[in-house]
């Protein structure tokens, strides 16, 4: 079986077949003072399809895809080596963030929850008598 070559194709097959493979996650290498830079992305792909027959309602279909990038670094090479430098984006530090918030809003729900109790078993009536609290005796 043969395959058509990549003119032949419609216009949307052939976009598909473009995005395809390592070009999804390396860009164009950019030279220059004898280094060379190549982009780096992280990227995900979703996508789904359905189909419905009911002879009632006109029959079904539909379909559906996302395509999500964003640049985690950059590689350079030159005369002293390659290396691979991150990019951060700030999404590290918002992550950190959340966990700390979602941390402290659990600790204090168990702290007033632990002490609940011991003011309900405290006693109902207090008196203040020479600056220190004191139960009062009904009876």
């Amino acid at each position: 079986m043969t395959s058509k070559p990549e003119k032949q194709l419609p216009p949307a097959q052939r976009a598909l077949a473009r995005l395809t493979g390592a070009r999804l996650c390396f860009g164009r290498p950019v030279e220059m003072s004898g280094r060379t830079v190549i982009p780096v992305a992280s990227v995900r792909t979703m996508g789904g399809y359905g189909f419905g027959n009911e002879p009632a309602r006109g029959g079904g279909g539909g379909g559906g895809g996302a395509l999500d990038a964003r640049p985690v670094g950059f590689i350079e090479i030159g005369p002293d080596g390659t290396r691979f430098e991150a990019i951060d984006d700030g999404r590290a530090a918002l992550r950190l963030i959340a966990v700390g918030s979602l941390g402290l809003l659990v600790a204090g729900r168990v702290l007033v929850r632990r002490r609940r109790p011991a003011l309900e078993r405290a006693p109902s009536r207090l008196r203040l008598r020479r600056g220190r609290a004191q139960a009062s005796q009904d009876g």
